[in-house]
């Protein structure tokens, strides 16, 4: 598949979850067989999907990518939650916003999610919780973040976590580098560019991550709708060999280790293959 662009959005909007305000991109489709929520990862926003997006209208999908919370265009604190469980909130808001939209354009109830990275963890965290019973058809996780594969070095892993109790909102840098993310030098030149970006991790979202990486490796049995893990072999921030073990304990999912690829799949110079397993996927849910 040839890589198709950037698609402009249908409606920007912006919807409550809890005490934040969420910005949300909705991308119509003619007669959609369903809707696709777009989850996109840490220190970054949903405006970078719109790729994403078109690849989704294109198959068929009406689409609505949102910005988590301390993300983007939405509020809170860069780079911070009281607890994980507040990025699972604003999926539970996105999902009935993306039910309301769809209803406009009576598009059938089903619904898959589309996720990176955090928004992996995000997704995951969710389809693992048996209180919150998260409905989806299913859902394609691409460089799911489910253990750290950047160097840290021990002395701040421990300070994290003290502060994390003490001082849980200091913020500190996330040490990610463009050259980690894509191959492909346009997209890193966006990604430098982009002021919606963000650099910062607080202490709080650090012990919040890690605590929730170790509910979804404890909990991977309990998946069970259809998953395609796409795990970019050459990921230098999030473990592929942890995403590796964590898939193959997961029913129904599919996973493909892609080689040469780096954490940003949806970005990298190959990302046409990568759309094409997708939209194979979600033919099949």
């Amino acid at each position: 598949m040839s890589t198709p662009g950037p698609l402009t959005p249908t409606r920007e909007l912006t919807f409550r979850s809890g005490s934040e305000t969420l910005y949300g991109e909705w991308f119509a489709a003619p007669a959609p067989q369903g809707v696709a929520l777009v989850v996109h990862g840490y220190a970054e926003h949903c405006g970078r999907y719109r790729e994403v997006a078109h690849v989704l209208v294109a198959a068929g999908y009406a689409v609505l990518s949102f910005d988590l919370r301390g993300h983007g265009r939405s509020t809170g604190r860069r780079g911070h939650v009281q607890r994980f469980t507040e990025y699972l909130d604003d999926l539970d808001a996105a999902r009935a916003e993306a039910d309301r939209l769809g209803a406009e354009i009576a598009a059938p109830a089903k619904r898959v999610l589309v996720a990176h990275s955090m928004g992996c963890l995000v997704a995951l965290r969710a389809l693992t919780d048996e209180q919150r019973r998260f409905d989806v058809a299913g859902a394609v996780l691409v460089s799911p973040f489910l253990a750290l594969k950047l160097s840290v070095s021990p002395i701040k892993r421990a300070a994290a976590r003290a502060l994390s109790r003490v001082v849980p909102a200091l913020a500190m840098a996330n040490e990610l580098r463009v050259e980690d993310l894509t191959h492909d030098p346009a997209k890193r030149a966006e990604r430098l560019a982009d002021t919606l970006c963000n650099s910062v991790a607080t202490a709080r979202w650090f012990t919040e991550a890690t605590a929730a990486q170790a509910d979804v490796r404890a909990g991977a049995a309990r998946v069970v709708v259809p998953t395609l893990w796409l795990i970019a072999a050459d990921d230098a921030i999030a473990d592929a060999t942890v995403a590796v073990e964590v898939a193959r304990r997961v029913p129904r999912a599919e996973h493909a280790l892609l080689a040469g690829h780096c954490h940003e799949v949806f970005n990298e110079l190959e990302r046409g293959a990568a759309f094409e397993r997708v939209v194979a996927f979600l033919a099949r849910v």
